[in-house]
């Protein structure tokens, strides 16, 4: 495995179970990745489109299919890297969702939000949004009339933004005993519901989505499940539920997940 040492050794040959690297920057962890998808490939004959590897910059991800590649033409190993799953989280997601579009509430010519974008939609259904009771109150702890729209469409956008991230039912929050998630949980509603009605799909709903297609489509997920028998991540750490779930339901009962 080129220069690695023997903690490198032993993290790339690990090809079944849960694997865990945990060194500081500039140690070899992306080394150890790419010399592990190689190892996968040429000494347990595991196919490209078997591997996933999320990451969490498009930049890293590019860095990665460089080296993956340059690696695999050295060793004269026939492989085509692009039927590997490499990419984002929200690349993957998007991936997926593409292929299985009639089973999701997303129909076709559907429009992406950037981070602009989503606050500029919000902004233009702002009157609907101050129609719930107490909103810039329990957002800002202001009356609606000290807050601007364009405000108000930002801070909106961080709550549902974080709230899809995590998981968490409009439905559950707005059942909540507290006036306060109650409200919270309208914001999310109302959002949602322009999502939809617009055919719209943000970054967070990329991932929410995808998971949603999952879990109410066994099919679906047991055909991924035994496509991907090898899951590797970069930088776990900075993952948040809805990914670290994601991984989860991929990887089955296999649990071959390096992170």
């Amino acid at each position: 495995f080129g220069n690695a040492d023997e903690s490198k050794n032993q993290a790339i040959s690990a090809a079944d179970g849960a694997v865990l690297i945990t060194a500081g920057p500039g140690t070899g962890k992306t080394f150890t990745l790419v010399q592990r998808t190689l190892y996968l490939i040429e000494e347990c004959n595991v196919k490209p489109e078997n591997i996933f590897i999320a990451t969490f910059t498009e930049k890293a991800a590019k860095e990665l299919i460089t080296r993956i590649t340059n690696e695999l033409a050295e060793h004269n190993i026939s492989a085509n890297i692009n039927e590997m799953y490499v990419g984002t989280f929200h690349s993957l997601c998007l991936h997926i969702l593409k292929n299985h579009l009639e089973f999701t509430r997303i129909k076709k010519h559907y429009r992406m939000l950037d981070d602009f974008d989503q606050k500029y939609t919000v902004f233009n259904h702002i009157q609907e949004f101050r129609k719930i009771p107490d909103i810039t109150k329990i957002l800002f702890g202001k009356p609606q009339n000290k807050i601007s729209s364009w405000k108000l469409a930002g801070e909106i956008c961080n709550f549902v933004n974080n709230l899809s991230e995590e998981l968490v039912s409009a439905e559950n929050l707005i059942a909540d005993t507290s006036a306060e998630i109650s409200t919270v949980g309208q914001i999310l509603k109302l959002y949602q519901e322009i999502l939809t009605k617009n055919n719209l799909l943000d970054f967070a709903s990329i991932q929410v989505e995808t998971y949603l297609l999952l879990k109410n489509n066994p099919a679906i997920l047991n055909h991924l499940q035994e496509q991907i028998t090898h899951i590797m991540v970069d930088e776990y750490q900075d993952t948040n539920f809805i990914q670290e779930q994601l991984v989860f339901l991929l990887a089955s009962d296999r649990k071959n997940i390096c992170v």
